[in-house]
């Protein structure tokens, strides 16, 4: 993704940018509506059997084919809207792939109840390593604003044939209201809880193209691009394994907590200071990757790594209440977080395209607080003790960026790629050290983790 940004960042417009952005977030909504209802009830249920299977695709599908039609008169209304014609065209096309990403998630559920995360991730990583160069080539031809279009396409179609693949089990879609009624509650509350989560990203990038225009949402888009796809791989990949971490002892309290209080302890020690030090390195990093003409990304993308580093690890809190079949709580942090961020981008208008980002780190702030503060009755684990278990690496990772961005602002004496270099060094090396100092029984923890895995494994 990062590659592909450097090129066409080169090659097309901040409006081209923000067109795609317009088209491929109304898209991604329909992909959650497709999945959502299906993967996360098909890996939680205690019981999994093949008409499950077939009826939750079968639903899937059906879904999709009303997304297709809908995307037809919404496609005209945007165009109108925005006065950009080729958003007709651009929007149903693009919505053809909810077919494919839906018979993606069903498999990426199958998948997470066998364990075979190793597919999963061989799947994604193989769509994009084929999607990717294909749509580059199509930028460098002259397709222009398709070539990102045909992205998101290439990239859903060759994972969902790649995963059917690795995984070898056949599905054939069967229609079973019974079978779709019995994943009804965890797959609605999930549905609800993807759909605003996906909406924010809806109402965010029309609220910033009705404001600033498509030349602004352009530069918002390029600034997601930097982030957001580490963003979702680390949340996808962390959700995943400490899902089925967590779902394996869900009936037993005293070891769901201890599991849960040491994962997150863990995990937000490798996750934060990787968002803290993207946001660190940010203004020698960006133009490094799109070239010049993208200053007004920079902020903006210091601002979405700074709310990583506070929401993602937070997540994993989530991922326990779902774990044991309480996904309400995901959904209420991401209805406050919705409104939270809507409301701060439109207070903040007059600062200019920086209330974008601010509004971003406040539903990212939102998000992590709620998941601190809820209090599930009988999970055990106090808000003070959740708190405690984020903040280590809170601390650390800021005091870590703070030197990284001190360092980032002297006067370069070596080119913009060798400046990235030292920062990136210097800044594991920072981190490495305040570790040791303040968290080495965590830091032996995690450096053991790898011998400890595979001695069980034998």
């Amino acid at each position: 993704m990062t590659a592909s940004t450097a090129v066409c960042s080169r090659l097309l417009t901040p409006r081209d940018f923000g067109i795609a952005a317009l088209v491929l977030t109304v898209v991604a909504l329909g992909s959650v509506m497709v999945g959502a209802p299906f993967e996360e009830a098909l890996a939680q249920r205690s019981v999994l059997r093949r008409p499950h299977l077939r009826a939750a695709l079968t639903g899937s599908w059906l879904i999709g084919l009303v997304l297709v039609a809908a995307s037809i008169p919404a496609g005209w209304l945007l165009a109108r809207l925005y006065h950009e014609p080729q958003i007709t065209t651009l929007l149903p096309v693009a919505m053809c792939s909810v077919f494919f990403s839906g018979h993606s998630d069903v498999m990426t559920g199958l998948a997470r109840r066998l364990r075979r995360f190793s597919d999963v991730s061989a799947a994604t990583l193989f769509g994009h390593l084929i999607g990717i160069p294909i749509s580059v080539v199509m930028a460098m031809t002259g397709f222009g604003l398709w070539a990102l279009i045909a992205q998101r396409l290439l990239v859903v179609i060759i994972r969902a044939a790649v995963l059917q693949w690795r995984i070898d089990i056949i599905i054939l879609p069967q229609l079973s209201l019974k079978n779709l009624s019995g994943m009804g509650r965890y797959g609605t509350v999930t549905l609800l809880d993807r759909l605003f989560d996906s909406m924010t990203y809806v109402a965010f990038n029309n609220l910033v193209g009705a404001f600033y225009g498509l030349t602004t949402l352009g530069y918002v888009n390029v600034a997601m691009r930097l982030i957001e796809p580490i963003r979702g791989a680390i949340g996808a990949t962390s959700h995943n394994l400490a899902f089925s971490w967590f779902a394996a002892v869900q009936n037993d309290r005293s070891r769901l907590l201890r599991r849960t209080s040491e994962l997150v302890s863990l995990a937000s020690l490798a996750i934060v200071p990787i968002f803290v030090g993207l946001a660190a390195v940010m203004p020698t990093l960006l133009p490094l990757v799109s070239g010049p003409g993208w200053d007004e990304s920079v902020k903006i993308a210091v601002c979405l790594g700074i709310g990583s580093a506070i929401a993602v690890p937070s997540q994993l809190i989530y991922s326990a209440f779902s774990a044991t079949a309480r996904p309400e709580f995901s959904l209420v942090a991401n209805c406050v977080a919705f409104a939270g961020t809507l409301a701060v981008l439109v207070c903040t208008v007059s600062l200019g395209p920086i209330s974008v980002g601010l509004s971003r780190i406040a539903g990212d702030v939102l998000q992590a607080a709620i998941a601190i503060g809820v209090s599930p009755r009988n999970f055990g684990w106090s808000c003070r003790d959740r708190f405690l278990a984020l903040a280590p690496a809170w601390g650390l990772a800021i005091v870590m960026g703070g030197l990284v961005g001190l360092l980032g602002v002297v006067p370069p004496i070596l080119d913009r790629s060798l400046t990235l270099a030292v920062l990136v060094i210097f800044g594991v090396a920072t981190y490495a050290v305040l570790l040791f100092a303040f968290a080495r029984s965590d830091l032996v923890r995690m450096i053991a983790v790898w011998p400890a895995r595979r001695a069980n494994n034998s």
